[in-house]
């Protein structure tokens, strides 16, 4: 099933996206859940181990040997100039093939609406924490079986998350304009604009809080349900071990315990008997 959201993210910026995304340059990662894929540039690789410069020093010794060698007029120092360059190359050629790629939007100018874009970090750590709403919510829904239809609802929640990646661009815009007019507090030209910025962005609080809800929403009634069909499950199996445990049985039924302790009175009374 094609991802109806793509959401692709480093240290500076996320982009929410109907279109696909990518990372271009480099490595990346990605990882799907439900009707998402998220997307990153790979980590930076580490700083190189003592035998990356062990490599490095050999590679440069064979190479400058093998140049001496060639320009002596010697045959094989060719070989040695090609042994060098392979022994210091190979790991220069592995850390360049390791290094992080950059996120890559290619219709992001043309189809505008298809995409937001959050660089404020607080926007970015709302919609952060929202995605791990979203994924405890699609977790839950395996285990409810025929209760809901897990393709559409996960159509939908990848629909919520990009109108709420919506909102939040809304804002961000928006509380950098507030901000600017803020800065003119006294001008008595920009005071109604001020005014209006002030409720809108009151308004996109809101509207951001209320989404937030509604994605915990689906999450917390997904397990609540999940801990509910646990507790019926432990109920049923509590009354069938109860039952099997504390039946008395048949009246009849015979104590062995109780006879044997009979048998063994009756033989003490009789050996105290014939002493």
């Amino acid at each position: 099933m094609t991802p109806a959201l793509y959401v692709a993210h480093d240290d500076r910026l996320v982009i929410a996206s109907r279109l696909p995304l990518g990372v271009v340059g480099g490595r990346g990662l990605s990882f799907r859940w439900g009707s998402v894929v998220e997307i990153t540039p790979a980590d930076r690789p580490g700083d190189p181990g003592p035998l990356t410069g062990v490599l490095y020093g050999l590679g440069f010794i064979l190479g400058l040997a093998g140049v001496l060698l060639v320009v002596g007029g010697a045959l094989g120092g060719g070989l040695l100039v090609l042994a060098g360059m392979a022994t210091g190359g190979g790991p220069a050629l592995h850390r360049y093939r390791q290094r992080p790629g950059v996120i890559s939007a290619p219709r992001l100018s043309g189809d505008r609406e298809q995409h937001h874009v959050l660089i404020d970090e607080r926007d970015r750590k709302v919609f952060s924490d929202a995605i791990d709403v979203c994924q405890r919510a699609s977790e839950t829904w395996p285990a409810l079986g025929a209760l809901i239809d897990v393709p559409i609802a996960e159509r939908q929640l990848a629909h919520a998350l990009f109108d709420l990646a919506g909102a939040l661009e809304r804002r961000q815009e928006l509380r950098e304009l507030h901000a600017e007019l803020t800065e003119h507090d006294g001008a008595f030209e920009l005071a109604a604009r001020t005014i209006r910025a002030t409720a809108a962005l009151a308004e996109l609080d809101d509207e951001v809080s209320r989404r937030l809800a509604t994605l915990d929403t689906v999450a917390v009634a997904g397990e609540e349900l999940i801990r509910d069909q646990e507790i019926a499950a432990l109920a049923r199996e509590a009354d069938e071990t109860l039952a099997r445990l504390t039946s008395t049985g048949p009246a009849n039924e015979t104590d062995a315990g109780s006879e044997l302790a009979e048998r063994t009175e009756a033989v003490l009374r009789a050996y105290r008997e014939l002493t």
